[in-house]
């Protein structure tokens, strides 16, 4: 009852009110992969929001949401090191593979690897620590479907 209340007068924390860190830098990575051919396509958008709903447990509003304020976080980024720091500091070497599995995933929803995506996506993975041997090995993974 004390929460609902909180909830009407506003008194809620931040960290309750919307998506975490670590939620926003990875949806963030993922919008920058879906858009590093130059397009973003639909199966890319689709792709993104079963993503993000399915690691993270979100709704589709929740994802929506997430998307929206990813595109605008990753729109006024200057580089991606804010995120994968993020992301490397809050997550274990499994965790931080299963990251660079959602960006194949969303990489591949258009049924083409971009030469674009494969290095934003090598960058990437090097940033959080995820090893060559890794990228690749999840990436035929994710392609085998």
């Amino acid at each position: 009852m004390l929460e609902q209340l909180a909830k009407l007068l506003w008194l809620k924390g931040e960290a309750d009110s919307g998506p975490s860190g670590l939620e926003i830098a990875t949806a963030a990575l993922l919008v920058q992969v879906s858009k590093a051919d130059g397009e973003f396509t639909g199966d890319e958008r689709n792709q993104l929001l079963e993503c993000v709903m399915e690691h993270f447990g979100l709704t589709d509003i929740e994802a929506e949401d997430l998307l929206s304020r990813a595109e605008r976080d990753q729109a006024d980024a200057t580089c991606l090191h804010a995120f994968t720091r993020q992301i490397a500091k809050e997550l274990d070497n499994d965790e931080r593979q299963e990251i660079v599995r959602l960006l194949w995933r969303v990489a591949f929803a258009d049924k083409h690897i971009d030469n674009f995506e494969e290095n934003v996506l090598a960058k990437v993975a090097g940033l959080l620590g995820v090893s060559p041997q890794d990228r690749i090995r999840i990436k035929h993974e994710v392609e085998a479907g």
